[in-house]
């Protein structure tokens, strides 16, 4: 019998994941335009959001678009969506995206952040959003990306290559080409919005520390032990003040994709 996809749910991270994940001031609108542009949006328009989280995309983006439906496997991350609401209508579903409860060709438009690296089983969420968008409809797959990733994530990364998590779904660097390789189509071009983070060294180790990204929840403590150590020891040898913060340029992307023909 095969067995169950393990899927990662965020229920450990809905008290600090805003602090963590959530856009500089005013950036979320710059970053819903950015679907609404890539999907042609409107007031008429149905749409999804698989792992709908706290809200992050869901409630600056509801407000232009006749129906909002969120789903997602965390209760605890709908709670917080729910506490932040004001007068946005979205409705929130508890489900797996494997199996989405809506009828064929349902929906104009299926929103993707920050999910498929989490979904062990990818190729059936895939085809679940192929079968309820209808036709011409598109998935609108968004992420954000740091283009001049800073030197401590790289050395990180690079510290922490041997750790391989087989439940998880797509890797960082397949990003952007898994959905072309699975057949989906990409219209228009990559949408981005550019913006700058700050963030200091301590910070970065301490949120390591408390394995507050999803990449270090089934890592060991002697992983975790091993890949601070490269960290502290990069940040010593380049005499780097931990406790001054870092702006980092990033971008969030969109891009809107129409099913394998």
């Amino acid at each position: 019998m095969q067995a169950t996809p393990q899927y990662v749910s965020f229920d450990r991270a809905a008290d600090y994941y805003d602090e963590t994940r959530g856009f500089p001031p005013g950036v979320e609108q710059q970053a819903v335009n950015l679907f609404v542009e890539a999907g042609n949006l409107t007031n008429r328009s149905r749409v999804l959001e698989i792992g709908v989280g706290t809200g992050r995309i869901a409630l600056p983006l509801a407000p232009k678009v006749e129906t909002y439906i969120g789903l997602d496997i965390s209760l605890a991350m709908m709670q917080r969506l729910r506490q932040k609401k004001g007068g946005e209508q979205i409705t929130l579903i508890e489900g797996n995206a494997a199996h989405l409860p809506f009828a064929t060709h349902s929906l104009d438009a299926v929103i993707a952040v920050h999910v498929f690296h989490l979904i062990p089983n990818y190729p059936d969420v895939l085809q679940e959003i192929a079968r309820v968008l209808r036709p011409g409809a598109m998935l609108l797959h968004g992420w954000n990306d740091r283009g001049s990733e800073n030197s401590l994530e790289r050395t990180w990364r690079d510290a922490i290559s041997h750790f391989h998590d087989v439940s998880r779904g797509i890797s960082w660097e397949k990003r952007q080409a898994f959905l072309p390789e699975a057949g989906w189509r990409a219209i228009g071009p990559e949408l981005r919005h550019l913006y700058v983070t700050e963030r200091s060294p301590l910070t970065y180790v301490q949120h390591l520390r408390e394995r507050k990204w999803s990449q270090t929840w089934r890592m060991t403590d002697e992983q975790i032990a091993e890949g601070i150590a490269a960290v502290e020891a990069f940040i010593a040898d380049n005499h780097i003040d931990p406790t001054i913060p870092n702006q980092v340029e990033a971008t969030f992307n969109v891009q809107a994709f129409l099913p394998p023909q």
